[in-house]
């Protein structure tokens, strides 16, 4: 009887001691604001008339590496890492929705702009995949956004017109102060080719 006492609390401790062992160890956390789109819009279309339509710009869609929070890196051998203790303050899509919102909206292209988190009516969505949204370090580091772009009528589903954008920004240095600068001028060097597009494509909607 003794023996089998001594043998259940013998078990009893070695699982207790691997449930020890596999517990996470908590990580001290940096969080970072994404950089706001600059104050005074986008001056590329500010000598232009206001398009009468509104746009709706849903999050954007992504893959298991790019959905969250994260700030990832891809190194010279192809690996996908992140930076450890460091992330953003929402995840990657969302913040990407309410830069390009915030700065589509202060270019005044477009009568207005919303997002999906408010699921307002809007003449026409923009929906996108974000493929990439990375620091890349194989040879200069630099900032990579890749992103699929749609404009689609909401009432049909049809997609009017797509298109993808690459782009790459140089960074000075992979601290991480460097690096979400160079995230926000990658995304501002983004936006002013996506305004640009997505004016030239609703200019005829606009007129039926």
């Amino acid at each position: 009887m003794i023996r089998r006492l001594t043998s259940a609390a013998l078990l009893t401790a070695l699982l207790g001691l691997g449930a020890c062992t596999i517990l996470p160890e908590s990580e001290a956390l940096s969080v970072y604001q994404f950089p706001s789109p600059p104050a005074s819009g986008a001056s590329s279309t500010s000598t232009e008339p206001r398009l009468p339509l509104s746009l709706r710009i849903n999050t954007p869609q992504a893959g298991y590496a790019f959905s969250g929070p994260r700030i990832m890196v891809v190194t010279a051998d192809n690996q996908l890492q992140s930076y450890k203790g460091v992330r953003w303050s929402d995840p990657g899509p969302q913040l990407l929705r309410e830069y390009l919102a915030v700065a589509l909206q202060r270019s005044g292209a477009l009568s207005s702009v919303t997002t999906d988190e408010h699921a307002l009516h809007a003449d026409v969505h923009l929906d996108t995949n974000l493929r990439r949204f990375q620091l890349d370090t194989d040879g200069t580091p630099r900032i990579v956004i890749e992103l699929d772009a749609r404009l689609v009528n909401p009432e049909s589903r049809r997609i009017y017109v797509n298109h993808s954008f690459l782009v790459e920004h140089p960074v000075t240095s992979t601290q991480i102060s460097d690096v979400v600068q160079g995230y926000g001028q990658a995304t501002d060097d983004l936006t002013q080719q996506l305004l640009v597009w997505t004016r030239q494509q609703l200019a005829p909607i606009a007129q039926d």
